[in-house]
């Protein structure tokens, strides 16, 4: 069973942040450059113009995920791009390109699969079939932070002139908090950034040890038009959830709110 949780999230102040991330930029940079590096050779289908929608799948894999609960995690979200429901979404919303960021420890780099268009069925099995030889290269704290920054790189980098740009977070803990650490980017930082690129930013709460997580995330994580959390209580549940995730954010904004409301109910106001 997963819960749908609706809620307002601020904009954060952009000139705050242009004042928070010059330091933070340089990391980013060099950290992209180097999961680039590891991902080259990777088959990638970039379009020839601007996509409708770029999203980035940002995946948890900290030391509080183990390697089987990790397997769980990526074949939910391959089986996700194999389904009817999601085909028929990325059908809707004209052309899709759809990256994965794998993240970790906050002072690691992230995995990365680069963007791919996925815009038609067999484009989505491709790329259902890349999440599916992912290994997993990173582990260590919760990072969230590095993650989505990460992921907005990318976007930056490449999918910048999107109309629509989403990153879905998914994840069973809170940031750790790490003292003066010296490569670790704070998720407020990234969230701030976020919303000074008009990046809308939604959560899937995994709360197999935290049971407010889903709050936490509405508090901390999200932000941006339409930004949503849902939360699964264990990754059983995960595939299902994933998959009406999926459909709700890449359908166009209209259609979206005429999805089904799934079992669980809807929570508003975090």
């Amino acid at each position: 069973m997963f819960r749908f949780a609706f809620g307002v999230f601020p904009a954060q102040r952009p000139d705050c942040w242009r004042r928070v991330v010059r330091r933070s930029a340089s990391w980013g940079r060099a950290g992209l450059a180097l999961v680039l590096f590891w991902t080259a050779g990777a088959p990638v289908a970039l379009a020839a113009r601007c996509p409708d929608l770029a999203l980035v799948l940002a995946l948890d894999a900290s030391g509080s995920v183990n390697d089987a609960e990790f397997r769980l995690q990526i074949q939910g979200y391959a089986d996700a791009f194999r389904s009817p429901s999601v085909q028929s979404a990325i059908m809707s919303a004209g052309q899709v390109q759809v990256a994965m960021v794998v993240w970790a420890d906050g002072e690691m780099s992230s995995q990365v699969l680069p963007f791919q268009d996925v815009s038609n069925r067999r484009a989505a099995e491709a790329f259902a079939q890349r999440i599916d030889t992912l290994d997993r290269r990173v582990t260590g704290n919760t990072g969230i932070g590095r993650g989505l920054w990460t992921a907005l790189d990318l976007i930056a980098l490449d999918m910048s002139c999107a109309p629509r740009r989403l990153v879905n977070v998914s994840g069973d803990g809170a940031e750790t908090m790490i003292a003066r650490a010296r490569e670790n980017i704070a998720l407020n930082v990234a969230r701030m950034r976020a919303a000074a690129m008009g990046v809308t930013v939604n959560g899937l709460a995994i709360q197999t040890s935290r049971p407010d997580l889903a709050e936490w995330y509405g508090r901390n994580l999200v932000t941006g038009p339409g930004a949503f959390v849902m939360s699964v209580s264990t990754l059983a549940s995960f595939s299902e959830a994933i998959n009406a995730k999926l459909v709700r954010e890449i359908s166009v904004p209209l259609l979206a709110a005429d999805q089904p409301v799934p079992t669980g109910g809807i929570r508003k106001g975090l």
